[in-house]
């Protein structure tokens, strides 16, 4: 995660160099189901004909449709920068929308205070 010692988590930026480590905590630590990928991309900021073009590239395979997503997302496409941009943040947020409560309430104690 690029980090400046003097910005606090909430204000520290993700990018695609965090993939691995936000991987990892929503579905290995948390077990978020790789299939709310297409909600999830879509309260990230992600167009939702980008992600039927994920959905078509890797034939619907959710754990693969996951990773591409969370991928666009750290890359800041579509409009991601509008809604807050790539941060644990944003993702708690989005994460809240879609009604994955928990591991929302989780991201924010975690990262956000």
């Amino acid at each position: 995660m690029t980090e400046d010692f003097n910005t606090p988590l909430t204000m520290t930026k993700l990018d695609i160099k965090d993939l691995d480590i936000v991987i990892k905590e929503l579905t290995s630590d948390q077990h978020l189901p790789c299939s709310v990928w297409h909600a999830l991309g879509l309260q990230l900021g992600l167009y939702d004909d980008r992600l039927k073009d994920i959905k078509a590239d890797y034939h619907g395979q959710s754990v693969h449709c996951f990773r591409e997503c969370m991928s666009a997302w750290l890359r800041g496409e579509d409009k991601v920068r509008e809604k807050g941009g790539p941060s644990w943040s944003s993702l708690a947020t989005a994460l809240d929308t879609i009604e994955e409560k928990s591991i929302a309430s989780y991201i924010k104690v975690k990262y956000c205070t």
